[in-house]
């Protein structure tokens, strides 16, 4: 694996090399240091072009020596064409684990959207480090300090890469992160199935569980520094917020996923990492969920059961106390259909009641030998299929285990598929039981 470094010799891409040159030094990596001639230059022959490849070969050497130390190796590359397009392209030819640009970089020609850092950041398989304060990163990279690191989180793919990397930081030396989350409260309530407040934006329960979500998703942080959560609710920009908070905190650096959205998509939907690299004061690195290497096996503590108690509804409940370990749980889920709004009181009615009476009976004999727990849930919601998925949010399942009667053609047509709509609709792994014949 390598480093690539983009330079065009002015001064701030100097000092965006010395903190290269020391990231790559600290990971054991080559650093690849690329000047890139552009096509079109008005005037060019035979002789010009020899003699610009030796001025600009000896500008790279000159500045490869000044690089290279005992334990930092520097290799040079003169190439021509399209700064952003040869960029990824000889990232992707020496397996890049990193690319660096300067942040004010070259401009691309006006018919090109963006500038050099942009593109790449759109078209790079591996992550960006677009640099604007070097600094600081120098100084962490040389073991002279701790890294201040601001990191955007949300439930998305991009985000869990962007997360591996900051454990991947942190292994390289101390990171003060702050995991800043930015969300509308109405969507949030939406999420775990939880009423509205009156007095708030967002109730506490909802608060405890998007904590608990995001907790959950960055996982164990190796090496030294603190690491906490700070939810940002609104109805501003995400990039916004973002970028404000990186100025509060004195942020070094703003890590953040990316889409790498294109065409109408990323019209509709924007792009938080663009508007962040325009607008932020300090180094924002970008990471594309392509970058995720490792693979690893989920563990399964909790999973969802809902059933409507009827024969073939019951029959996937089994399942689900099959596929938990000791000392998961299994909550056992019953959906009453409701019009209008929905009530927060927490004390069950007497239908709840005798429906939760019903679902202990569902509980095997051998779950408590074999240390599982079990919870029951009896709600009300507009609709079933949204109410499972609500649930299985709010409670933080990692599965949901669900019977399907198995309808086809005319039959689903006219009475729908709940089962359907959940793996439509959940990002929750679903696990299908069908009746038996």
């Amino acid at each position: 694996m390598s480093i690539v470094f983009g330079t065009d010799f002015s001064e701030r891409a100097m000092a965006s090399a010395r903190a290269a040159a020391a990231l790559a030094r600290k990971s054991g990596e080559v650093l690849h240091l690329v000047h890139i001639t552009e096509y079109g230059s008005v005037g060019r022959t035979t002789s010009s072009d020899e003699t610009l490849r030796r001025e600009v070969t000896s500008r790279l050497e000159a500045q490869a020596a000044e690089l290279r130390t005992e334990d930092t190796r520097v290799e040079i590359h003169l190439l021509e064409g399209t700064p952003d397009e040869v960029l990824v392209e000889h990232a992707t030819v020496v397996h890049a684990s990193l690319l660096i640009v300067s942040h004010h970089g070259q401009r691309a020609p006006r018919w090109r959207i963006g500038n050099v850092a942009e593109r790449v950041v759109q078209a790079a398989r591996c992550p960006v480090l677009v640099m604007r304060s070097a600094g600081p990163l120098e100084a962490w990279a040389r073991g002279e300090r701790s890294l201040r690191i601001l990191l955007g989180l949300d439930f998305s793919p991009p985000s869990d890469a962007a997360v591996a990397w900051v454990r991947k930081l942190r292994s390289f030396g101390p990171c003060e992160v702050v995991a800043v989350h930015h969300y509308w409260g109405a969507d949030a309530h939406v999420r775990y199935g939880v009423p509205l407040s009156q007095e708030s934006e967002v109730t506490p329960e909802v608060e405890e569980a998007l904590r608990r979500d995001l907790t959950a998703r960055l996982g164990d942080m190796p090496g030294s520094g603190a690491v906490w959560v700070h939810l940002d609710a609104g109805l501003g920009r995400p990039s916004e917020s973002l970028v404000a908070l990186a100025r509060r905190e004195a942020a070094d650096l703003i890590v953040v996923g990316t889409h790498q959205r294109t065409g109408p998509s990323k019209w509709w939907y924007g792009s938080v990492s663009q508007k962040v690299i325009h607008e932020a004061a300090v180094s924002v690195l970008c990471v594309p969920s392509s970058s995720m290497a490792a693979v690893t096996i989920p563990e399964v503590r909790r999973v969802l059961a809902p059933t409507d108690l009827s024969e073939v509804g019951i029959s996937a409940v089994r399942h689900a106390y099959s596929v938990v370990p000791t000392g998961g749980t299994v909550y056992l889920l019953h959906v009453l259909e409701s019009v209008g709004a929905l009530s927060s009181s927490k004390v069950l009615s007497p239908e709840q009641e005798r429906l939760a009476e019903q679902l202990r009976g569902l509980i095997p004999p051998e779950a408590a030998a074999r240390g599982i727990s079990t919870r029951v849930e009896v709600v009300h919601g507009r609709k079933v299929s949204e109410a499972i998925t609500q649930a299985a949010e709010r409670l933080g399942c990692d599965v949901i285990c669900l019977a399907t009667h198995g309808r086809s053609g005319l039959n689903k047509a006219l009475a729908g598929s709940v089962a359907q709509e959940v793996l439509q609709s959940s990002p929750r792994p679903v696990l299908l039981v069908r009746p038996v014949e």
